[in-house]
């Protein structure tokens, strides 16, 4: 009973003095084989109250942040751990003390295999990765594709696209994910395949 309660006493110590560390800012900038798009740079776009998802904005994009717990590892060597995507969504007219950190996360309707990004006050969240080369994406430790499912090998998932979408009535050209292990192809047909690249400023 002493070793449970020490063990107890030990893990909650941890989950108190585990400190999150916010990244530098940097741009999301778009990586496309078809040129209109290759370059736009992301920006956090309004779709709702307090809620914005990811467009496209040329040259001028928003400030994001990786949020991550010190001393967390990466599962693949050479790549980064992963964390929490944010935007700061500025309030009283102050972008840089009054700010409110929103997390990424992803909104999924049952009609589509389309999943928004979105930032919004909340305790959901994604966790995202970068690469080597500083390509956003997310580490998967799940295959269902056989049976019985295995969770045993870790992979990299880059199942990013971007698409016309409808929010709540806001229509956006925007960053979306593709469910699944990579090979589904969205059924949205607007949607063109992407990769995501961090720079940072």
């Amino acid at each position: 009973m002493k070793s449970i309660t020490a063990l107890t006493s030990l893990l909650l110590l941890g989950a108190v003095t585990a400190q999150e560390i916010q990244s530098k800012p940097f741009n999301l900038v778009i990586q496309s084989e078809k040129k209109a798009i290759n370059g736009q740079k992301l920006a956090a776009c309004h779709t709702g109250a307090a809620i914005e998802s990811l467009c496209l904005a040329g040259g001028s994009g928003s400030e994001f942040y990786l949020n991550t717990t010190e001393g967390s590892q990466a599962p693949i060597k050479g790549d980064k751990p992963s964390g929490t995507l944010v935007w700061n969504l500025p309030y009283n007219g102050n972008h840089h003390t009054e700010v409110e950190s929103e997390p990424m996360s992803f909104y999924v309707d049952p009609s589509t295999n389309v999943a928004m990004p979105l930032f919004q006050p909340s305790y959901d969240q994604q966790q995202v990765m970068f690469d080597k080369d500083g390509l956003m994406g997310i580490y998967s430790y799940l295959d269902d594709s056989v049976t019985p499912p295995k969770d045993d090998k870790v992979k990299v998932l880059k199942n990013w696209y971007v698409c016309e979408t409808n929010y709540s009535a806001y229509q956006y050209r925007t960053l979306n994910w593709v469910l699944g292990n990579g090979k589904a192809k969205p059924q949205n047909p607007s949607c063109v395949k992407v990769q995501v690249h961090r720079k940072f400023l």
